[in-house]
């Protein structure tokens, strides 16, 4: 269940500001959808494990369309 505190928008954009220039770093970039997660978890809308198994959907549905 997702947590019931709540925060603010700007505070949802710095966390996303500061995790998309950590990627930066890396050599890598966050998709859209994962940002988009990012931003949910933040807001207290989906814990971590509700995420995490929303991509573990993507990405199931992903593959059967690749073998189908």
């Amino acid at each position: 269940m997702a947590t019931k505190t709540r925060v603010s928008e700007a505070h949802v954009q710095r966390v996303l500001a500061e995790v998309q220039a950590g990627q930066q770093t890396a050599g890598e970039e966050m998709t859209p959808e994962g940002l988009e997660l990012l931003a949910r978890q933040v807001r207290g809308e989906i814990t971590v494990d509700e995420a995490v198994e929303v991509i573990a959907a993507r990405t199931r549905a992903r593959l059967a369309a690749r073998t189908a």
